[in-house]
């Protein structure tokens, strides 16, 4: 059996305690990045994307969005603004969100339009189509 590390999903409003767990990829704000068993202790900005969680054969996904990851000798703790399982994912709520920004971004030569946040509404509501539609 490969070796394991213990890792929690942290947001405002819950924990997704995955216990012992041989992998996992997170979208860092550099790209992307992989922690086994063993890996040096860093702290790490999360961007918004998928983060995969491989126990054995088992992997789980989910969408997330922005935080940071503390990856130290006792495991790995991903501190993020919400993360949201794959079969949590409801496609027709994120396809409305996505309309919504996309709507929102076509409107920018409104001053009431705040770009960054639809900006960021839009990369979120495509992370959870990409990650639900999986």
């Amino acid at each position: 059996m490969a070796a394991q590390f213990q890792l929690e999903i942290i947001t405002p409003t819950q924990v997704f305690d995955e216990g012992a767990v041989d992998y996992l990829r997170a979208p860092g704000v550099d790209g992307a990045f992989g922690v086994m068993a063993g890996h040096t202790a860093s702290i790490m900005a999360l961007d918004i994307g998928e983060i995969k969680v491989v126990k054995g054969s088992v992997e789980a996904t989910y969408a997330a969005t922005q935080g940071f990851a503390e990856i130290t000798e006792n495991g790995v703790q991903l501190l993020v603004e919400s993360a949201e399982p794959k079969a949590d994912i409801d496609l027709g709520r994120a396809q409305q969100a996505y309309d919504r920004a996309k709507e929102h971004l076509n409107q920018k030569h409104e001053e009431s339009i705040d770009e960054a946040r639809a900006e960021v509404a839009l990369k979120r509501a495509m992370n959870r189509l990409r990650v639900g539609g999986k």
